[in-house]
């Protein structure tokens, strides 16, 4: 005896359900409605699974379709697709399997963000051609340009400090000097733009009190410019976006942001240890104590404090405290 089960079938001819009977045959299935009845084959059956409160379906050719009136599906129905649809729908409402799946997926997204994310903004920031560093560089320092004002640092003093950088600090790539008066913008500050250009603000200028902490800062400086550390942050901000650009290696779409993303990038603590570890070593090699970029990052904390306007510096280089530990506990 044959073993139907109540069904609604649409024949894709006409927008009318049917209420119809699904009949068990060698080759596949048997719908039955009124005086109509039809073979269909199990390849031609595509099973789609319950999901949530949504029932199980048959995909039919032509447009037919059978929708079952009950999560339960007839033993006999076997088709490949409905192993896996019900193991899915039977993880679906498996608390244990809820659970375990929001872990894994916290862990996903944890591990992306803070390994995946920064690796992959390493990887691109460090293949993009020079051409390309450039431009995007250009355009970062052509919009800080824009919101400073001209330094009114005499030229002797600029032709001292550029002097004071050629003659000592170690690049493979040597930084061009720019001076600019911070203002509003940026305050007392020093950045490293990655088309190869340091620009030091005339209110940092004016708060070293010897050359020896001017090449504190502009060491810690080429430490940046060196690792590509603005544009790295850029890309990082870029989020999620970023895996997908190494995995293609198409940028296109992101390079227009990163001039200005580069100028508003707030420096990870990271990057701060291994630009200050850079200005360490290099400040050791030209047999200048490290004591002195403490003891400048000690006056500024100090003088203007860590969470005032004028101490931009120190905003856009935070964990200030900790950077000072490092330092002094590698100075003689």
């Amino acid at each position: 005896m044959m073993t139907s089960t109540q069904i609604h079938y649409y024949d894709g001819k006409i927008n009318h359900v049917h209420l119809a009977e699904l009949l068990p045959h060698p080759q596949g299935a048997i719908v039955r409605y009124g005086d109509e009845e039809k073979l269909y084959t199990f390849d031609q059956m595509t099973y789609i699974g319950a999901l949530g409160k949504i029932l199980p379906v048959i995909e039919l050719p032509n447009d037919a379709r059978i929708e079952f009136l009950t999560a339960d599906v007839p033993e006999w129905l076997q088709l490949k697709q409905r192993k896996l649809s019900e193991r899915v729908h039977k993880i679906e409402g498996s608390w244990r399997w809820i659970a375990v799946s929001f872990v894994a997926m916290i862990v996903v997204v944890v591990t992306t963000f803070k390994w995946g994310i920064p690796f992959a903004a390493h990887e691109i920031a460090m293949q993009l051609p020079e051409k390309t560093l450039n431009t995007l560089g250009n355009q970062a320092q052509q919009f800080i340009i824009d919101q400073t004002e001209k330094s009114e640092l005499t030229p002797q003093r600029q032709q001292q400090i550029r002097a004071l950088y050629q003659n000592n600090i170690q690049a493979t790539r040597p930084a061009t000097i720019v001076f600019r008066k911070g203002g509003n913008f940026i305050h007392a500050n020093a950045l490293a733009v990655p088309n190869g250009t340091i620009i030091l603000t005339d209110e940092l200028v004016k708060l070293t009190k010897s050359d020896n902490e001017l090449l504190g800062v502009l060491a810690h400086e080429q430490g940046h410019l060196d690792e590509k550390h603005s544009l790295q942050q850029a890309l990082q901000s870029l989020g999620i976006t970023i895996l997908y650009v190494a995995l293609t290696g198409d940028s296109s779409d992101i390079l227009g942001g990163l001039p200005l993303a580069m100028v508003s990038a707030k420096y990870s603590q990271s990057f701060e240890l291994q630009a200050d570890q850079h200005a360490i070593a290099e400040m050791r090699r030209m047999n200048v104590s490290p004591q002195y970029l403490a003891d400048f990052l000690q006056r500024l904390s100090q003088e203007s404090g860590e969470d005032q306007e004028a101490s931009d510096f120190l905003h856009s280089h935070p964990t200030t405290a900790k950077r000072i530990a490092q330092i002094e506990a590698q100075s003689p």
